[in-house]
């Protein structure tokens, strides 16, 4: 790789590869969730991505670029994680709903950070359709962002609280085991 034209276009195959890989994350996740706006909220934003994908296309072809993937580890290893949760943890079902909420916001924020870079290497290199287009991915990746922050806090605050009498004795427990190790 020599110039930031290189780059940008080795960039644009990462996201792409991330946006791809969301796809099929989502669909699945949809079926595991039991909360019904969560559902309907990651089968919206599949339908954004499909959106989003055709629209790094355009950018592609605007570059008279080949449209390609690059592997993105970092959209695989939060994949992984939402995965490797659900099958070792075994969650009730509104600690999963909570889970895959706080996966969901991990997942848009690297995604919001992919565009921002985008973005200003396209400004940089003067590729002004290639700003519009990112940009509507980033604003459509920003108010998912926004949804689910918000959905978030609407589930934790339907999880019952905790008993008084059981949380004196965690501390009772965390303290003597500390004690205990500190001989």
């Amino acid at each position: 790789m020599e110039n930031a034209r290189e780059m940008f276009v080795h960039e644009l195959g990462d996201i792409k590869d991330a946006e791809t890989k969301l796809l099929s994350a989502l669909e699945r996740m949809a079926k595991k969730v039991s909360d019904e706006n969560l559902k309907q909220l990651l089968l919206n934003h599949r339908s954004e991505t499909e959106d989003q994908i055709e629209r790094l296309d355009q950018v592609f072809q605007s570059l008279d670029e080949k449209s390609k993937r690059q592997p993105c580890k970092g959209m695989s290893g939060l994949i992984e994680e939402f995965q490797h949760f659900v099958k070792e943890e075994k969650p009730a079902d509104e600690i999963l709903d909570i889970y895959a909420v706080g996966a969901s916001i991990k997942v848009e924020r690297y995604e919001i950070s992919s565009y921002e870079s985008l973005i200003g290497m396209a400004q940089k290199l003067g590729l002004q359709e290639a700003v519009t287009l990112l940009e509507q991915n980033l604003e459509e990746e920003r108010t998912a962002l926004s949804k689910l922050e918000e959905l978030g806090q609407d589930l934790l605050g339907q999880l019952p609280e905790e008993d008084e009498d059981e949380d004196e004795e965690e501390e009772v427990t965390v303290s003597s085991g500390r004690k205990g190790r500190s001989r």
